[in-house]
């Protein structure tokens, strides 16, 4: 009998072990899920950009030309012929700043890609925190400063807000459900790349238009603090090493594009790879139109 009942104890003290092990290991699974949602999907709702759109985003206009109108037959001129005249006519920002600045006054520029008809456009505002705080502060903090992991678009301290830099980055995360940066990678298909030239960014006063010049895989380094774009040499080398004849394996350039060292880069720049590598869309000023 006493074996029998300490058998029985043995079995029972077995099942118990099980039972906590399958406790810890659901407790586990839990808790990788709740840190992949955490991690991998913003849980709350995305910014609507119509709610800050005065018009749908649309290319910018060409600028017309005005010339003095010919007299009437017979007649002649008394007086000096008019000069022609290049009128530059403001045009409508489709991005309402007042009521962004409402909102958080750190929001300064805002990005639009056109990505149709395969996926959604990205259509969001660029911040770019102030002196008090950290370079990185939206990394991980939505438009209202609250905590998200998605974070916003950002650019850091070491570049000017009105796009004058030679080379301008905008950080964004690559998102598994399609929000911030997520569809970059799109530009990896030679096809979507082709058919996908432009991107805009919009400030107050300006339309911004960047003709995508290249995509490609890097490395993880620091762009603005590994590179001195200021200086002629590095940005001739970055320019043909990176952009025209780009030394990565995963790479789409625009054959056709001029690009020296008096253009204007803005590059867009998320994680590959979870984070071993960037990806880097590479786009070249092409024009500033002033807007109301």
């Amino acid at each position: 009998m006493a074996g029998k009942f300490q058998a029985q104890n043995e079995q029972k003290r077995s099942n118990r072990v099980w039972l906590i092990v399958l406790l810890l290991s659901l407790l586990l699974l839990a808790g990788a899920a709740i840190w992949y949602l955490a991690t991998h999907v913003s849980l709350t709702p995305p910014l609507d950009p119509s709610d800050y759109h005065t018009v749908s985003p649309t290319s910018p206009k060409t600028p017309t030309v005005t010339q003095a109108e010919p007299l009437p037959s017979g007649e002649t001129e008394t007086t000096q012929p008019a000069e022609t005249i290049t009128q530059v006519p403001l045009v409508d920002n489709p991005v309402d700043f007042d009521a962004l600045a409402e909102v958080n006054s750190d929001v300064y520029a805002w990005l639009y890609i056109p990505m149709e008809p395969e996926k959604r456009d990205i259509d969001l505002p660029v911040l770019q925190s102030r002196p008090e705080d950290d370079d990185n502060y939206y990394l991980h903090r939505d438009i209202h400063r609250n905590y998200l992991y998605a974070g916003c678009l950002y650019t850091q301290k070491a570049n000017h807000k009105d796009f004058s830099d030679r080379m301008t980055v905008i950080y964004g995360h690559n998102m598994l459900d399609g929000t911030m940066f997520s569809n970059l990678p799109c530009f990896q298909d030679a096809k979507f790349f082709e058919t996908h030239e432009f991107f805009y960014i919009y400030t107050p006063g300006h339309i911004l238009t960047y003709r995508i010049a290249s995509a490609i895989q890097f490395d993880t380094r620091h762009l603005l603090n590994c590179f001195n774009f200021a200086d002629d040499r590095v940005f001739e080398s970055w320019i043909q090493s990176y952009i025209l004849e780009p030394r990565t394996m995963i790479r789409n350039v625009r054959e056709d594009i001029e690009v020296t060292i008096e253009d204007k880069i803005v590059v867009l720049s998320t994680c590959l790879e979870h984070g071993a590598s960037r990806y880097l869309i590479q786009g070249v000023l092409i024009s500033d139109e002033l807007t109301y």
